[in-house]
């Protein structure tokens, strides 16, 4: 299957680095991440347009027959979201997608901005998620994101960044590439009590230069919430709304 989203082809690049299984039926794209069964995102089928959803349903059910959510990707560009009995019972999610050959420059800030490397790191970075509040994530779900990331580290793919304030991680993002020259960014979190201070803007500027010079990176790909603040910080280093992406999702009963 040809994928034409953006969002999704870094997406399954990145999931690709961190070891999970991605295969190609020809008529959708299956992603399982064995080792992180409540990884929503990790464990989900791809589907090539809106009329494929119940088939994709199909098939998410057997692949995971014991799972308590259902995630459906639908490829396209524009983010359309179909009506809701077409949909077939699934919520939508949709994102933009911005890129930028580069960016500009981040301004200074009052941190130690490095990659993160040694177990201390990882550990502020699983600390720096759990504070965020994600709904329905707990401690082990955030480790093993973190484990994740810390394994596209060590294979040379990825670069996870991070700002310090007296030792304690207060900024991170990821940036991964996919071998040919396009590289996406992950997951640009800071808390709450270092919000609105150029921290996360200064991140994405280093890390869009270093993916430059590392792997000769030509496209920048980042997705934000069409109605979140993260955006606008975005289009001010130079990011541009190419796409959009649709996700389809029906959450456990419980959450």
């Amino acid at each position: 299957m040809h994928v034409r989203s953006l969002g999704y082809s870094t997406d399954l690049s990145v999931l690709r680095a961190e070891g999970s299984s991605v295969e190609d039926d020809g008529d959708a794209i299956v992603v399982v991440t064995l080792q992180e069964p409540s990884y929503w995102w990790g464990n989900f089928v791809l589907v090539a347009n809106p009329e494929s959803i119940g088939r994709g349903i199909g098939s998410f059910t057997r692949t995971f027959p014991r799972a308590a959510h259902v995630a459906i990707g639908v490829d396209g560009t524009d983010g359309f979201v179909p009506p809701a009995d077409a949909r077939l019972g699934l919520e939508p999610e949709v994102s933009v997608v911005l890129t930028a050959p580069r960016l500009a420059a981040g301004t200074p800030v009052d941190a130690e901005v490095r990659a993160l490397s040694t177990d201390r790191d990882w550990e502020g970075l699983v600390a720096l998620r759990q504070g965020d509040g994600q709904p329905g994530a707990d401690a082990a779900f955030h480790r093993a994101r973190v484990a994740a990331a810390a394994r596209v580290t060590g294979t040379g793919a990825g670069i996870y960044f991070g700002a310090f304030r007296g030792g304690r991680l207060v900024s991170s993002l990821g940036i991964v590439s996919d071998g040919c020259g396009t590289a996406r960014f992950q997951h640009v979190l800071t808390r709450a009590d270092h919000r609105k201070q150029g921290l996360a803007s200064h991140l994405v500027a280093t890390a869009g230069a270093v993916a430059g010079q590392r792997w000769g990176t030509r496209l920048l790909v980042i997705t934000a919430d069409p109605d979140g603040p993260a955006i606008n910080l975005y289009l001010a280093l130079g990011f541009e709304e190419v796409q959009r992406q649709l996700q389809l999702v029906r959450a456990p009963a419980s959450r």
